[in-house]
């Protein structure tokens, strides 16, 4: 069974678990999640992305605007396994969402649709890695390492800790890894 369809049935039981037609994803660890990697954020430090996931019993939706679909498609790979739905940027993507979801018992993992909040069960469902992820993990856990053995082996006497701290970001971000030091 392949990561995507793995991620697929889990979907499915959480559905029937809770007697649902629907599962709405906006957030972008979740987004990330069900499409082994994918991503839907302009801005890392929002929650909720440019791009929606709704995934019902038969089918599976991707919802964003005109212009980041393109992205999507080039950059994300994801024009094969989803039904595409792409309003003009200036329009609501929630008209779209409303239109999907007319008629449909939904979950969801944003608390602001009314829908049954999953984002708990969301959150355990992705903990249990598959095989794919643990390998990305373990490549993650390098890639790291190497950035922080580059970056303390740059360290001078003197820099203030902001410095430091903008070294090992550089270090981090330029093996294609994103991150936040603190």
């Amino acid at each position: 069974m392949t990561e995507f369809s793995e991620k697929q049935k889990r979907i499915t039981m959480l559905l029937e678990k809770h007697s649902l037609d629907a599962l709405l994803l906006r957030r972008v660890n979740n987004f990330a999640w069900a499409t082994c990697g994918a991503s839907a954020y302009i801005n890392r430090t929002e929650s909720n992305g440019e791009a929606s996931l709704l995934i019902t019993r038969t089918g599976r939706h991707l919802i964003t605007n005109n212009i980041e679909i393109t992205r999507m498609v080039q950059e994300e790979k994801l024009d094969s396994k989803w039904e595409i739905h792409s309003p003009p940027w200036y329009e609501d993507q929630q008209k779209t969402i409303d239109l999907l979801i007319r008629g449909l018992k939904l979950g969801s993992d944003d608390r602001s649709v009314s829908a049954l909040d999953l984002s708990a069960e969301l959150t355990h469902l992705r903990a249990n890695l598959t095989p794919e992820e643990g390998e990305r993990f373990r490549e993650l856990g390098r890639l790291c390492a190497e950035a922080m053995n580059s970056a303390i082996r740059a360290v001078r006497p003197g820099p203030r800790e902001h410095e430091i701290a903008a070294c090992l970001a550089f270090e981090t971000e330029q093996r294609g890894v994103q991150v936040t030091v603190n």
